[in-house]
């Protein structure tokens, strides 16, 4: 398995026959909407973006990015709440699951969960299982002792939120979440996109054994991250 972190909670995941993107936030609509730039650009442009499926967490607009929405190819397939599925719908998309809480869907030979996350908004963590490793990504969500039973899911690594503004956990809260949770590796996101809304990694991964900080727009290979 190869993954890439393309910005904020946005991540391209492939195995050799399926890839699927996680949360693109490829526009500069939270610049347009609410006068708060992108720091870093964009890793390609919408139209370029190619998946067997794209995962919205929220509708948000830096995880549900409507206006780089807009200029992707209406063939591609989404796994979303109903929320997005809405808008989605309006704009042409047909290919469209939603999918809540303990439901999964199978693309290609990535199985695909949603778990919990406490947000502002309708919004879910997301279990991926593919060639024997398991990812867990937590989304956008506050701290909630209902977020240690990912444990059972046994992954490997965790992609937790830590800018603990705007309905996320900080770091101290992040890292206890993830010791509860127990993976080898602990990669800390939701930060480096907007002045207004980031953190220091460093904080996270200086309180935790197996922290982890990824390079934007980097592809690694996922035995990398665990050695």
């Amino acid at each position: 398995m190869r993954i890439t972190w393309i910005g904020q909670s946005g991540y391209e995941i492939s195995t050799n026959t399926t890839k699927i993107v996680i949360d693109p936030y490829l526009s500069d609509v939270v610049n347009r909407i609410a006068n708060r730039p992108r720091l870093v650009e964009a890793p390609f442009s919408p139209e370029m973006l190619t998946a067997d499926a794209v995962i919205c967490s929220h509708d948000h607009l830096d995880h549900f990015d409507i206006d780089a929405v807009a200029d992707m190819n209406r063939g591609l397939a989404f796994i979303t709440t109903n929320d997005c599925k809405e808008k989605l719908s309006e704009l042409g998309f047909s290919k469209i699951s939603v999918i809540t809480v303990g439901d999964t869907i199978t693309v290609g030979d990535i199985k695909i969960t949603a778990v919990y996350a406490n947000h502002t908004v309708d919004a879910f963590g997301i279990i991926i299982c593919a060639d024997n490793r398991t990812l867990y990504f937590s989304g956008d969500t506050v701290y909630d002792e209902k977020l240690f039973e990912i444990a059972k899911y046994s992954p490997d690594v965790t992609f937790i939120c830590i800018n603990g503004k705007l309905g996320n956990m900080n770091v101290t809260e992040a890292v206890h979440t993830a010791k509860k949770i127990g993976a080898k590796i602990n990669v800390p996101n939701h930060y480096g996109m907007f002045a207004s809304n980031t953190e220091d990694p460093n904080l996270f991964t200086e309180k935790i054994n197996n922290g982890f900080i990824m390079e934007f727009n980097r592809e690694y290979e996922l035995e990398e991250i665990l050695k």
